[in-house]
């Protein structure tokens, strides 16, 4: 087959296609997110993981056969009970916050699971209904909920 030269015309369109999307890639700022919206950690570690830990009724969250992280039933919702250190207060923050709806904070699987009895998401909480609307541990998690901060 013999040598075929490319026409003229493709070369200076290939080049001209070239040099507009080099110089587009220089017009490009690097602008900061500020959409991106999470949880405060100081907040959680004040106030809100003290709840899992506080007896509600005769009942933990953070029991051993509830949501305990080293043997609790309780679902995907896993926490260490009392926990102290940087790690464990991390851990249940991160777990926490999975169940958190920051664009609706009341439809917050974290505060509708334990009214199961008034508001079933899910289906039954098998640890029963521990919350009531408006109490003080439903508040302080629906407040941190509601307070979301940027990264």
């Amino acid at each position: 087959m013999p040598y075929q030269a490319i026409p003229r015309i493709a070369v200076l369109c290939f080049a001209l296609v070239s040099s507009l999307l080099l110089a587009s890639c220089e017009q490009v700022e690097n602008r900061e997110n500020t959409g991106v919206q999470t949880l405060n950690f100081t907040t959680y570690t004040g106030s809100v993981n003290a709840v899992f830990d506080a007896n509600i009724g005769g009942k933990t969250c953070s029991a051993s056969g509830c949501h305990n992280i080293s043997g609790g039933s309780g679902g995907s919702f896993k926490i260490y009970a009392n926990a102290t250190t940087t790690s464990e207060l991390t851990a249940n923050f991160i777990s926490a916050k999975s169940f958190a709806n920051l664009v609706d904070p009341a439809q917050s699987k974290l505060l509708l699971e334990p009214l199961t009895g008034i508001f079933s998401s899910v289906g039954s909480h098998a640890g029963g209904d521990i919350f009531t609307l408006g109490d003080g541990n439903y508040t302080i998690i629906f407040n941190w909920i509601n307070s979301p901060v940027s990264p």
